[in-house]
């Protein structure tokens, strides 16, 4: 469960103990984190699923209605969460699990990203085309992630095993089908929270 989540959570019990209102907050990176179901004794139910949204919490249907300004708790709470996750890709030759020296520059910016991300998680996907033996591509998968953990350990940051993992052909299988050589599927994917 991400923090954003547990903070709304927290958000939405403190609001039910204190108003009779709840109000859905966005995410960090403004889009929804998931809805608030509220049952009315009859049995019916109304959905507040939109960020940014208050209802009454009363016997009876409940309608949403945006609201125009947050109370500065709320605000607060808001401009505390993490930022938003951040994706990079780093592509590899067929059967290398070398970082190629033009992806390098790619390191540099994790590296650039992380250092303004103290504690931040780190998680590492290793992919292979469709062409080749399945548990060679299972290896070299692997040996990519590890390529790139091992990389991000020597600046200095912590990367689990568990989170440096690969994933094989299984992906470039589904979208491309079986025996289908392509760069962007030969790649690791790094994920900084």
């Amino acid at each position: 469960m991400t923090r954003a989540a547990l903070a709304l959570a927290g958000v939405l019990l403190a609001a039910g103990c204190a108003t009779d209102k709840v109000t859905l907050l966005e995410n960090e990176d403004g889009h929804p984190t998931g809805a608030v179901a509220v049952l009315a004794s009859d049995g019916r139910e109304s959905l507040i699923d939109q960020p940014l949204t208050q209802a009454k919490l009363r016997d009876g249907p409940t309608k949403g209605r945006a609201v125009k300004a947050l109370k500065p708790a709320y605000a607060t709470l808001l401009a505390d969460l993490p930022p938003a996750a951040k994706a990079f890709v780093i592509t590899f030759p067929p059967d290398q699990s070398a970082i190629p020296v033009e992806q390098r520059g790619i390191l540099e910016a994790i590296r650039n990203e992380l250092s303004v991300r103290p504690g931040a998680q780190i998680e590492v996907a290793g992919f292979t085309d469709s062409t080749g033996d399945d548990a060679l591509n299972d290896d070299i998968s692997k040996k990519r992630a590890e390529a790139v953990a091992q990389e991000l350990r020597g600046f200095g940051f912590s990367v689990d095993a568990g989170d440096a993992v690969g994933r094989g052909e299984d992906e470039a299988k589904k979208q491309l089908g079986d025996g289908v050589a392509s760069e962007a599927f030969r790649r690791v994917e790094i994920i900084v929270r």
